[in-house]
């Protein structure tokens, strides 16, 4: 009997064994399957500036090589830096264009880029595929006359814009609610294995390292989905000797962008870094 039962417990762990690692690998394709839908949240119907009442904004689509990306512009003073404002991972730019209007009040010309899959534009939206589109849309302002351009980021637009500092030389960045990669946002909030299958890392803490340039960060310190924490570690690793971290107490992820407590910052920024004409403080 020992002979026997020796032998079925070695058969019992081994079916163990073989049925935890069906699960695990179950769990681990169906998390990377999934995590799309999870990290992007397309609105998908498109919104135009007019149907909304910003007749500050135009239509303006640009082609890439393989496609037709959507972008609202503004055209503005090129004696200042162009914005060109990537939003967070929901909704579409009708939903954030509303809030960059003071600094089209005072002067500032607007590029929104609208990613693939989001707002009717077509297509797949991806780490590498929204640097790419990005590159494009700066392009379209320098060829616009524009000689100076910050690249300004919402929540995930933070690490598109972070991203796009490698491809193209950027005289500013604007990163408000950032992320500092998404496999530290994983970690974060405690998704087994994760990090194991993150098609896209928007790893900026290594990307910032790079650069150089007047970098602007602004964070709510009640920010419960992106601790204000990664932005510490943006502030501390990147390489611009230009650099302000503003924490802005009792702020959460929405409110520090809906609520517009962060233009007053941003403007004074592009007053202290760019010599801009005084601006009108009532705006």
């Amino acid at each position: 009997m020992g002979k026997w039962s020796g032998k079925m417990k070695k058969r019992y762990f081994y079916r163990t064994f073989a049925f935890v690692v069906i699960i695990y690998c179950l769990y681990i394709g169906g998390l990377y399957a999934i995590q799309d839908h999870l990290l992007f949240k397309p609105d998908k119907t498109y919104v135009s500036p007019s149907m909304i009442g910003l007749a500050q904004f135009v239509e303006n689509p640009i082609k890439t090589k393989d496609s037709t990306i959507m972008t609202w512009y503004s055209a503005g003073d090129k004696s200042k830096p162009a914005i060109l404002f990537f939003h967070g991972n929901k909704g579409q730019n009708s939903v954030y264009a509303p809030f960059l209007t003071p600094f089209i009040m005072q002067g500032y010309a607007i590029l929104m880029m609208e990613y693939r899959g989001f707002g009717g534009t077509a297509g797949k939206l991806s780490e590498e595929v929204a640097f790419q589109d990005a590159a494009y849309a700066f392009d379209f302002l320098k060829k616009s006359g524009y000689t100076q351009i910050v690249a300004y980021g919402y929540s995930l637009g933070c690490a598109v814009a972070v991203g796009l500092s490698t491809e193209r030389p950027l005289d500013g960045l604007i990163l408000t609610a950032p992320f500092s990669s998404m496999t530290q946002e994983v970690k974060d909030k405690k998704v087994p294995f994760a990090g194991l299958v993150l098609k896209n890392k928007f790893s900026s803490d290594d990307y910032i390292k790079g650069f150089a340039k007047p970098l602007l960060i602004i964070h709510g310190t009640d920010d419960k989905l992106i601790d204000y924490r990664h932005s510490l570690t943006l502030f501390e690793l990147a390489g611009s000797d230009e650099k302000q971290l503003v924490l802005v107490d009792k702020e959460t992820h929405p409110s520090v962008f809906v609520r517009q407590v962060n233009v007053p910052f941003i403007l004074t920024w592009f007053e202290q870094n760019f010599q801009s004409p005084q601006l009108d403080a009532s705006h």
